[in-house]
């Protein structure tokens, strides 16, 4: 019998619980909710329970099974006492964040709360990274800030609670758009991850730092760490955190040109069932750079790809994402001559775009350029706007060339107001 397989089916939870971790540490997430599925038919209490509800939440995480363990962990909480309902809580948020945000910051204070007053501090902090992310994706940089400065004061005794603390932080930076700062957090939760031979976390964040990397205009480097993740994902069975991966890998190929391989890949990424997130962002970007290519269908295509998943987005309180989508849906319109449909799309965009982060605003500004008529006032100043907002920005940024070349809406928004300044300093 292998070490994957040492507690037979009917062990106890004890055995069951420490099987489905080693299978999870293993890459074995379809045999670990297996195991831990067992051990969660049985009473546990105390310590155990701790486990079995962070075990079980992220197997559930890794194979897609949400529904069948929140509706465990919600006849657990009303099962114990309040002072044990803290790990189940905290729990709950883990797979709340995969389906719908705004769930996530009804439960957080509850789970914040429960957690200190069972003095668990790594529960308070993994609480308020999961609010914090939940913020991000919603668009409430204000937020996700208050739940980082949260987590900075809580005295950190343990690399676990500075790793939590460190991912709040991280979303707070990246839902405010400040870039070097995000990107430092990452590399510094990312080498916890290591310390703590947590390899799932190690591939999310490298997946983190692809994104911003992506964001910054250094494609190169975010590829190199896309393929540390797929590689990371795949060893340990964690089917969203591979799609992510993907996709952060295909972007980098369209922001370097290969934007016929980038679709290649993506192509194979949109008939895989993942979270609610996965799927919008691979929806998002695929939509994306298929309007980039321009080849015959291209557009109809991705005006499909993008309503195939706005329903979800809504649902998820994806409002970071809605613009972008919309905002494809609008171009593709107006490329296949549907001007009506197209402005009524655009409209949707901009009205999602309060909540939208600069790079949001970047595709609605593309879309409105695209739909608008050329004589149309509101489309020079649209364009105008976008163009003072890439630059102000590219003064924030360490390689300003970089940003607004290598980011493909940067640089195609700057195109269409004038031309790239030929004078931005690049990184020495």
């Amino acid at each position: 019998m292998s070490a994957g397989d040492r507690s037979p089916s009917g062990g106890s939870a004890d055995e069951l619980v420490a099987a489905g971790e080693d299978a999870l540490a293993r890459g074995q997430a379809g045999r670990a909710f297996e195991l831990l599925g067992q051990a969660a038919a049985q009473p546990v209490a105390g310590p155990l329970l701790h486990r079995l509800a962070a075990a079980y939440a992220g197997a559930a995480r890794h194979v897609g099974r949400h529904t069948e363990v929140l509706a465990w962990i919600e006849a657990r909480i009303a099962q114990v006492a309040p002072e044990s309902q803290a790990p189940l809580l905290v729990a709950q948020l883990g797979v709340w964040r995969m389906l719908d945000t705004a769930r996530v910051l009804e439960l957080l204070d509850a789970a914040v709360a429960a957690a200190t007053a069972a003095d668990d501090i790594e529960g308070v902090t993994r609480a308020l990274a999961h609010g914090a992310y939940a913020a991000y994706r919603r668009g409430e940089a204000r937020l996700a800030r208050d739940l980082a400065e949260r987590a900075e004061k809580i005295v950190a005794p343990t690399r676990a609670v500075q790793f939590h603390s460190t991912r709040t932080r991280m979303f707070a930076a990246t839902a405010a758009g400040d870039l070097e700062a995000a990107l430092e957090l990452s590399m510094k939760a990312r080498a916890m991850a290591r310390e703590l031979g947590a390899r799932v976390d190690i591939a999310n964040e490298s997946n983190n730092l692809a994104e911003t990397y992506l964001e910054l205009g250094c494609p190169a480097e975010a590829r190199a760490c896309a393929e540390a993740a797929q590689q990371l994902a795949a060893e340990t069975g964690h089917g969203t955190v591979l799609a992510m991966a993907t996709v952060y890998g295909a972007i980098a190929m369209g922001e370097s040109g290969q934007i016929d391989d980038a679709l290649a890949a993506l192509d194979r990424l949109t008939i895989v069932e993942v979270h609610r997130f996965a799927r919008i962002d691979v929806a998002t970007a695929h939509a994306f750079w298929l309007l980039e290519r321009g080849a015959a269908g291209d557009a109809r295509q991705a005006r499909e790809v993008a309503e195939a998943v706005l329903e979800i987005a809504h649902a998820a309180g994806a409002e970071g994402s809605l613009t972008k989508l919309y905002a494809s849906v609008a171009r593709a319109h107006g490329r296949e001559g549907h001007d009506e449909l197209a402005r009524t799309a655009l409209e949707r965009a901009r009205k999602c775009a309060d909540r939208g982060d600069a790079t949001a605003h970047s595709f609605l500004a593309l879309a409105a350029a695209e739909v608008l008529p050329a004589h149309e006032p509101s489309r020079a100043v649209v364009l105008s706007t976008a163009r003072a907002r890439i630059l102000r920005r590219a003064t924030r940024r360490e390689d300003p060339h970089a940003f607004c070349v290598h980011v493909r809406v940067n640089r195609r928004l700057l195109e269409l107001s004038g031309g790239v300044p030929p004078d931005l300093p690049r990184a020495s």
